[in-house]
């Protein structure tokens, strides 16, 4: 074989597997699907809503990872992106988000909710902070949890509702070390936001220990509302249940809102009609925990 027809076909050669290979590429860019917009791992969002959804969709031959994030607004950042074809939120979190991003909030729709969460607010006993009044207050130290949190993106919406609550003086910190600084002085306030009904959270198994020093505050300032695209109000105030008790529980009144699944208004159809007919006829299924 010559040294001219050798370099040909090899130039040929390279040529038809560079071809197949860009193919290979954008049929594997196509094929994959954006996740589902969760939140951190061990919690409620990433271990049981988005777990259970992705399986769900599995079944019926959709892979889409389950991505771990940093909560309802950067989920709602995700999905608006198209970074995500789904993704929770929390009702406030959603209006508070529309808010800052109009250009975007048309890129996402509302697929359906997925029960509600309340706000708490924890002080100290004898502290500064004795009813939500006192939130106003100039020089009101709050702890409500890191940036992009749900319970950071429930306390903006609410300052929005509640021009007194600006007055309060913000710390984007949470955990349970957030929460102790209740007793040192550190902080006045501490907000957090969990699902309706779960006296498992640790916060509040922690405030309501005998000797912890601390107390819940109700929230129940009626202005503190607003109405979602759809009409319904953001917040239901509702007798919240703090603890069992022999004859009756404990409660306390709370703002309480739904968690929102929202879909990018461009991802795959297939997607958003099999997550739409889950939320309709497969909601517990979504809700559960543990599922093998």
């Amino acid at each position: 074989m010559s040294l001219c027809r050798t370099v040909t076909t090899l130039a040929i050669t390279f040529s038809l597997a560079a071809g197949s290979s860009l193919v290979s590429a954008a049929s594997q860019t196509t094929d994959a699907q954006p996740g589902i917009a969760t939140g951190k791992k061990g919690l409620t969002y990433h271990d049981i809503f988005g777990t259970n959804i992705a399986s769900i969709l599995h079944e019926q031959g959709m892979k889409l990872p389950v991505l771990s994030t940093k909560g309802s607004l950067d989920n709602l950042d995700r999905v608006a992106s198209g970074n995500a074809s789904i993704g929770f939120t929390q009702a406030d979190a959603l209006m508070y988000w529309r808010d800052k991003h109009s250009a975007q909030q048309n890129n996402i729709e509302i697929l359906g909710a997925l029960g509600k969460e309340c706000a708490f607010v924890a002080v100290p006993r004898d502290g500064k902070v004795s009813d939500e009044d006192d939130l106003g207050q100039k020089g009101i130290k709050i702890a409500v949890g890191p940036i992009n949190s749900g319970s950071a993106a429930s306390w903006n919406y609410l300052t929005q509702l509640e021009d007194d609550y600006q007055n309060a003086s913000v710390y984007h910190k949470g955990g349970i070390r957030a929460l102790a600084g209740l007793t040192t002085g550190r902080y006045d306030a501490f907000m957090w936001v969990t699902a309706e009904g779960n006296m498992d959270n640790k916060y509040l198994k922690a405030v309501m220990k005998e000797d912890s020093g601390l107390t819940l505050i109700s929230l129940d300032d009626y202005s503190l509302n607003n109405k979602l695209p759809s009409g319904k109000p953001v917040y239901e105030f509702r007798d919240a249940k703090i603890a069992k008790g022999i004859f009756s529980d404990k409660t306390i009144e709370a703002p309480c809102t739904d968690v929102l699944v929202v879909g990018n208004v461009d991802a795959d159809e297939e997607v958003l009609d099999a997550v739409s007919e889950a939320l309709l006829t497969n909601r517990n299924r979504i809700m559960q925990r543990d599922e093998k």
